[in-house]
């Protein structure tokens, strides 16, 4: 930094105490884009491990509702899979399912962390 200032040949000492404020500042913010970076990516990763969890729990009972529905309601299939595709998901009024899983409720309790801390 010094010799930055020796090059941009900054004379004044309020100049130089500017460019080294200036300088902190910037190293400052790097460092907290960085850390929120960081919180994004372990964010993300617990979101998608609550999907997984989800999805693993929803696939049974998405696929009991496509055999029951070609059975009882429909003979056809591809009308019932796309009937049944969202099951689980929200819809209307309707709840979303399993978001009560420990993974869900981790990955919910650390988005809550950071919102509180702000």
């Amino acid at each position: 930094m010094i010799v930055l200032m020796n090059r941009l040949k900054i004379a004044s000492r309020s100049k130089k105490i500017a460019v080294i404020s200036a300088c902190l500042i910037m190293l400052f913010l790097s460092n907290v884009s960085a850390n929120e970076k960081d919180r994004e990516i372990k964010q993300e990763e617990l979101d998608k491990a609550c999907e997984v969890a989800r999805e693993n729990k929803l696939a049974p009972l998405r696929q009991q509702h496509i055999e029951k529905c070609v059975k009882n309601e429909r003979s056809d299939r591809s009308y019932c899979e796309t009937f049944y595709s969202d099951y689980g998901a929200r819809s209307g009024n309707r709840a979303p399912l399993f978001y009560d899983l420990p993974k869900c409720e981790e990955a919910f309790e650390y988005r809550n962390s950071y919102r509180q801390a702000k």
